[in-house]
């Protein structure tokens, strides 16, 4: 009897882990930044500029997020991650064209970042341009083959966007 536990839940265990390995290598439990009002969680592979940034933009104060962002944006002219959280506070702060543009620097750099492309997506929408929020989500579809957070959330701004227009 004890050598049937002992091998079931050796099965189990198994079994739990290759749940994780697989979760990791699908990129299942990589933490994302939630459209609108999501938590900004500090990152230790983040700079510290990028993690005060988000501190202030998850208490909806987009100017001081966008102000820590612009004085930095000299020592971080290859990050992604800081062009997609100037554009998210440029465009909280209703500045469409600099939104715009931060999103688009950070996909020349990171063609493939789920959170600006999501976030243009967003801003596209404001813009009354829904065909260009949907080319983004198609994008998000072929990045995103196992779903993400990013795609899910632009298809409902989307569709939000269509029940009232």
């Amino acid at each position: 009897m004890s050598v049937i536990i002992s091998q079931s839940l050796s099965v189990s265990r198994v079994l739990i882990i290759a749940g994780l390995i697989i979760g990791v290598v699908l990129g299942l439990n990589t933490p994302v930044l939630a459209a609108g009002g999501g938590d900004y969680s500090s990152s230790p592979s983040s700079p510290a500029v990028i993690n005060k940034a988000k501190k202030a933009i998850n208490k909806n104060d987009f100017a001081e997020a966008y102000r820590l962002l612009s004085q930095n944006e000299s020592n971080y002219k290859n990050n992604a991650d800081l062009y997609n959280l100037m554009g998210f506070s440029a465009r909280k702060l209703g500045q469409y064209d600099a939104s715009m543009q931060h999103y688009e620097r950070a996909l020349d750099i990171d063609p493939k970042h789920k959170g600006a492309l999501e976030y243009m997506g967003e801003l596209y929408l404001t813009l009354d341009q829904p065909e260009a929020a949907k080319a983004l989500l198609a994008r998000l579809e072929s990045i995103c083959t196992f779903g993400c957070n990013e795609k899910r959330e632009l298809a409902d701004a989307i569709a939000a966007w269509e029940a009232n227009n």
